[in-house]
């Protein structure tokens, strides 16, 4: 309503957390076997499965890597899309569990 993108940080889960005992491996979102099943059926990656959803969903998710493979996999997004029960898949796993929240 006024312009403004929403970005989605830590799209992927918290993996970082999980030394700090604030998450555990089943908050690891690329490894949610609903994600899993779904880079399986459009042969992609976990990773670009969840890049996907939160651009359809008209957010920008900040992905961090020094990795240039995972880089250029990063990208690799813009030539599918998911249908809209894949879109609700991906959306009844919230838990409303947020992290990197400064409040």
């Amino acid at each position: 309503e006024e312009g403004m993108n929403v970005t989605a940080f830590s799209a992927f889960g918290a993996s970082s957390y999980i030394e700090l005992s604030m998450a555990t491996e089943n908050d690891i979102m690329m490894k949610h076997p609903t994600i899993l099943a779904l880079a399986a059926a459009h042969n992609k990656t976990p990773a670009q499965i969840l890049i996907r959803w939160a651009l359809e969903r008209n957010t920008f998710p900040l992905t961090k890597t020094c990795n240039s493979d995972r880089m250029k996999e990063n990208r690799g997004v813009l030539d599918f899309s998911l249908a809209d029960e894949d879109m609700e898949k991906i959306n009844n796993l919230n838990e409303n569990r947020r992290y990197n929240d400064p409040g």
